[in-house]
């Protein structure tokens, strides 16, 4: 089908099948992130919380983890929300500032998520390859000072998805979620400086820590038999933090960025493909849209084996519930 007509414009008429795509794909991905999220950040919300009452502080690499889980939990919460709007046809009836919000949501989590990895492999560099600046960084306010300007430059930087550009449809209010043609040049705008900004300088920062980590892990260990606990955990911070990179936020910024190229041209009637290779692009956002959520439920994974005392409080947790079911079939 020729690009320039006026069917490839409407999605109900070229595209029809996306939204029945999105009405089943996104409700099903959302609902599995949010049980799998919401069990896994359950616990770690337990082991923080313990930390906490017991040392009434953190260590570095847990302070990092406790922003990370709150960026999840923010995440995760809205999930809710997003599943409703798809089981209801696309019907929006939280109200236009909850929608704002949400939009700011999604990409605070997404970059504050993406720097917070890059904190925790910039301090497992240091602590295997700069060990004395590592302990120095201990001593001091830097891991907090860190993590709050993360929050506040992100924030900063998604203000202006709080205040979109609105179309004069009288069905706007009721919708919420979807990509407005008013939007597109700012959407656009957005997506050539977070490419860079958000996804490609963290990755080679995370690629330089992994290769040095990676050095110094296959250098002799000084203890006889065993590698070092922190040897085991850098492995495994380089091992999830490119895992996560690579599944969840490497295909969404590709696949973002074609989607919105194609878009654009589909409003100015310049789009060359055929409505086949449109749709295949637009079912590719979503369904990359969806991994990229995904990072929420597989941090857990990373506090699991990176977390310090985490799976040791974890196997007490889990023997402590299945005394208690034991005692329970007992009764």
């Amino acid at each position: 089908m020729n690009a320039t007509s006026p069917e490839l414009r409407n999605n109900i008429s070229c595209c029809g099948s996306i939204d029945d795509f999105k009405h089943i794909v996104y409700p099903v991905a959302y609902l599995i992130i949010f049980v799998l999220g919401t069990a896994g950040h359950s616990l770690s919300v337990c082991f923080f919380f313990s930390q906490w009452r017991a040392q009434k502080s953190f260590t570095p690499v847990n302070l990092i983890m406790v922003n990370l889980l709150a960026s999840d939990l923010m995440l995760v919460c809205s999930l809710p929300l997003k599943i409703s709007y798809y089981l209801l046809d696309s019907y929006w009836p939280f109200g236009d500032i909850t929608c704002r919000v949400l939009s700011l949501q999604f990409y605070l989590n997404m970059y504050s998520s993406i720097y917070f990895l890059v904190a925790l492999n910039v301090l497992r560099y240091l602590a295997l390859v700069w060990p004395y600046l590592y302990l120095r960084i201990q001593t001091h306010y830097c891991v907090g000072i860190v993590c709050c300007l993360i929050w506040l430059l992100i924030a900063l930087a998604g203000i202006p998805l709080l205040f979109p550009e609105r179309g004069n449809n009288g069905e706007s209010s009721a919708r919420c979620l979807e990509l407005s043609s008013e939007n597109m040049e700012n959407l656009i705008l957005i997506n050539n400086v977070s490419f860079p900004l958000g996804f490609g300088v963290p990755l080679v920062v995370i690629i330089f820590c992994s290769v040095f980590v990676v050095k110094s892990l296959l250098r002799p260990s000084p203890a006889i038999g065993r590698p070092r606990p922190c040897r085991k955990k850098a492995c495994a911070l380089v091992i999830i933090s490119l895992g996560i990179f690579l599944l969840c936020f490497l295909p969404y910024h590709v696949v973002r960025t074609i989607f919105l190229s194609a878009e654009k041209h589909v409003k100015m009637n310049e789009y060359r493909g055929s409505c086949h290779n449109l749709c295949v692009v637009r079912k590719a956002a979503v369904i990359s849209h969806c991994l990229c959520i995904a990072n929420s439920c597989l941090d857990p994974i990373l506090f699991f084996f990176v977390g310090e005392n985490f799976r040791k409080f974890s196997a007490k947790w889990m023997r402590r519930r299945k005394l208690q079911q034991e005692e329970l079939q007992v009764l």
